[in-house]
Order: C-alpha cells, then structure tokens, then sequence
C-alpha cells in the first residue's frame, strides 16, 4: 500500500494548483446505505440472529488531463442482536465475528483516448477475482489495472492483484494476500479479451498467473467462455457455453465445463434456465464467486469435491406483467455431486426496486450439505437506498 500512496501523491503533486482546484470543484459523492438482517436455523431447530447498518461513501475527483482519483469508505455495524454465529457473521462483520470500517477503494485513474490506467485499491470485475458484493462489504483490490479498446469491437485488460479485503478476504477489514486451502499466492496477473463483433454473440477468454510455490497450490486458470442470445417473435432465448483449465503446482490439473440454456417469455414475464457443470478432478474459486454457470447462494461446483457434478434448475419471474412494478420473484434448485457428497440447495428469493435509489431484497436458502455435515435454512433481508 505504501507504493500504492507513494503513486498517488507523485501524480497530485505533478498536476498545478489551479487542475487540482478545478478537479476537487467538479469533484462528485456518491454511495449508498444498506441494512442487513439473517436469521438462521441449524439443524436442531435453534435460531441465530444478526442484523448489520453500514454502506459506501465515495469521492471522485473531475478529470485533469485525463486523470482522475477516487477514494471510497465501506462500513458495517452491529444492530440489535447479534449471535455471531451462522452464515451471516461471514457475509455481515470480520473474521472475529465483529463491525468493521475500512478505505477500501483510494486509486488513481487515467483516461487516455481509449485505454484507461488505474493504480490503487479498487473494486475489479474479471470471472474470477471480482467485489462479490453478497453481503455488507464487498472485495476490493490493491491492484494496476489496464483497459485497452482500440481494436475494434475487443476489450483487452491486463491487471496486477496484489492483496484483497472485504466479505471474502482472509482477514475482512485488513488488505492481505489472497490466501486459502490450495491458494498461497503473492500476487496475481491477469489477462483478459472480450469481443463483441458478432451479432448477438460474445466471446471472452481469461488467464490467470497465480505466484505460488507451495506443491499442490493453484498455479493457473485458462477460462473461456461464450454466450449466444437472440430472440423469435416475444420468445427470447440464451445459450451459454464454458470451460476452464486450473493447473496446480507440482501436482494435477482440474478441466471444468459447463452449459447454460435459458428462455424468456416476455409476454409472462417468466424465464425458465437450466444449467450443468461437471470437473474431472477438484475445482478450486480463488476464494471469490466463481463464474460457473450453476452457482446458488452457497453452495458451488468446488464443494462437490472431486469429480463433481452440479445441476441448477429454476425460472425469474417479473412481476411488472401483472402491474407490480419493480418486483421480481426466482427459484432455484440445486443437485450436487460428487465422491462421497450428495448435496443440495433450494433458493427462494424477492427483489423489489421501490424507486430508483430504493430497493428490497429477500432471499430464503435451503441448504442440506453432506460435505459440510449439516443442514440449515437461512433467511437474509437486505434495504439499501442509493445517493
């Protein structure tokens, strides 16, 4: 972070007094505040509660010659009654079950015809490393990132991961390196190609380098995914197909693939999806979401363990048809498999956009987790309100 800081005051002190007056003038605030409530039931029937207030606050400057800086405040605080057990304690507080706050975007951003150059902590969107906003906060990134799009219809992005923070990092409320079961890594490098040339089609293509030593530690991800969508009279349908590659140190490599077929009736507002993926060995997610196709609230493809099978069934429904505005409903299901788990996984959930800066969502999970050992329902609320 102290290289980070050492960028940023370079690149303010180089622009003249009167740019970074003008750039503070123009300067916007933004965010939003959000409640989270969750009430969980384990598998004796006992209930636990917890219930969090917190948001983001940011600021961003006008652009100078291109150059821009933004710095973001995430927060979260216990409310009411807090168990500190269950799911929520991971999605809501710290690793110690606890509130926390932390300044977790402070970058610096530089456009410059059509590649944009940003250097800081920051908030990333790639299939594998991404902010995963799933609960209070979300993960951000001390990290270079690079965007090009001179080539026509292509985006072409390369990064440097060096830590991470928030609802996923191994200590929330600090910036430490990416760390997990199959995951000692000091940095990450990233190299990312989306095009868009063909009508109705996009393509994308990821590489990941993760600098591992550790034998058996994830090394690699080679991922590739296309999505085909398009539509016939008030029928529209989507086709997606993946496949990643993850190479481990010293040791075996895990091929994942993976379909996904949906159709939407416009005139009902209905969407019916159905998706499969399947890995030859054990699938590893770099500790964020991954972007297999058959992810539910909790459980995903690598908690099949080895030679795993998933299968999700489930429709969205806009109730906007029927003259409720805003409001839309979904189901999933989901089937899990793998050596010794057989597991499952039912989503209920609503969502309701009251205005524009106004939403409410529900959502009911409904796990039995034979790798885990246990069953449980969970039930989480989240209001947020944006400015």
């Amino acid at each position: 972070m102290k290289k980070i800081l050492l960028i940023t005051a370079a690149t303010l002190v180089s622009l003249q007094a009167n740019s970074l007056y003008d750039a503070f003038k123009s300067a916007k605030v933004d965010g939003y505040i959000r409640y989270g409530y969750q009430m969980e039931r384990d598998q004796g029937g006992k209930n636990y509660y917890n219930s969090a207030l917190g948001g983001k606050l940011s600021l961003q400057t006008g652009a100078v010659k291109g150059i821009s800086g933004k710095v973001s405040f995430y927060t979260t605080n216990e409310v009411g009654k807090h168990d500190g057990v269950g799911l929520s304690p991971f999605v809501f507080f710290d690793g110690q079950r606890k509130s926390y706050s932390i300044l977790g975007e402070a970058y610096i951003q530089g456009i410059f015809k059509n590649t944009t150059v940003k250097v800081g902590r920051q908030e990333i969107d790639t299939p594998f490393i991404n902010a995963d906003d799933i609960g209070m906060i979300p993960n951000t990134y001390e990290a270079g990132v690079l965007i090009n799009k001179d080539i026509k219809d292509t985006t072409i992005m390369l990064a440097q991961v060096q830590k991470m923070a928030g609802v996923e990092g191994v200590s929330p409320r600090f910036f430490r390196k990416i760390s997990q079961d199959n995951i000692h890594t000091d940095n990450i490098q990233i190299l990312g190609i989306t095009y868009e040339g063909v009508k109705n089609l996009v393509l994308n293509g990821w590489y990941y380098n993760l600098q591992t030593k550790k034998d058996g530690d994830l090394k690699n991800i080679s991922y590739l995914e296309a999505v085909f969508g398009s539509s016939i009279k008030s029928i529209d349908y989507s086709l997606g197909l993946q496949y990643a590659n993850q190479s481990h140190q010293n040791s075996s490599s895990t091929n994942i693939v993976g379909t996904i077929l949906s159709i939407g009736l416009s005139n009902l507002g209905l969407t019916l999806s159905g998706a499969y993926n399947k890995a030859n060995n054990s699938a590893d997610n770099i500790r964020m979401g991954p972007p297999f196709f058959t992810n539910t609230e909790v459980l995903i493809l690598p908690d099949a363990g080895k030679n795993g099978k998933t299968l999700n069934l489930g429709f969205e429904w806009d109730a906007t048809t029927v003259g409720a505005k805003g409001l839309s409903l979904s189901y999933h299901n989901l089937q899990l498999r793998g050596e010794n788990v057989k597991s499952h996984e039912f989503d209920y959930s609503a969502s309701y956009s009251i205005n524009s800066k106004l939403s409410l969502d529900i959502i009911y999970v409904d796990v039995y987790d034979t790798n885990g050992g246990n069953y449980y329902n969970d039930t989480r609320v989240f209001v947020n309100y944006s400015f």
